[in-house]
Parts: C-alpha cells; structure tokens; sequence
C-alpha cells in the first residue's frame, strides 16, 4: 500500500492544484514530477568552483580547529544575560 502525505497548509494544497491543472496531471503525479525535477539552491560540494571548494574547506578546516580549543562546559546558552521577556538585563 502506498503511503500518504497530508497537506495541512491552504496555501500548499490550492498551489498543489493549481499546478496540477496547469499541468494537465493528478496532483499526485504532478507533485511527483516537480520533485523529481527539484534542484537544491545551493550546489552540493562536488559541484563547487575550484575557488569555492578552497573557500569551503578553509572554513571547514578553522571549524575543526574551533572546536578543538572550546572549552569544556561551554555552551551557547545566554539566559542570565536576558530578561523573562527577551530583553537584555
């Protein structure tokens, strides 16, 4: 049995129809056919420039070395210096 996808936006299901009619198609298959043909807006790391690629794996290469210097109990966490509402102190 196949499995179902439910669409609890208005604005998905009218535009999932409207394409569908445009396309002359199910809404099934006209999804499928606009999936299949869905391309990331970013490229993937293989499909990078040389230059790119370099600017990526400097990034990552200072990431790793980041990471190496946190120190332990660190963490992200700014409570004490916000109020209940958001605001700072």
């Amino acid at each position: 049995m196949a499995k179902q996808l439910n669409i609890r936006n208005d604005e998905v299901y009218e535009r999932a129809h409207r394409i569908a009619a445009d396309m002359r198609k199910p809404v099934t298959e006209a999804m499928l056919t606009l999936l299949r043909s869905y391309k990331p807006r970013l490229p993937t790391v293989e499909e990078l420039t040389p230059a790119q690629r370099a600017e990526y794996e400097a990034l990552r290469a200072l990431s790793r070395e980041a990471a190496k210097r946190k120190r332990s109990g660190a963490t992200s966490n700014h409570d004490d210096m916000y109020d209940e509402f958001g605001l700072p102190k």
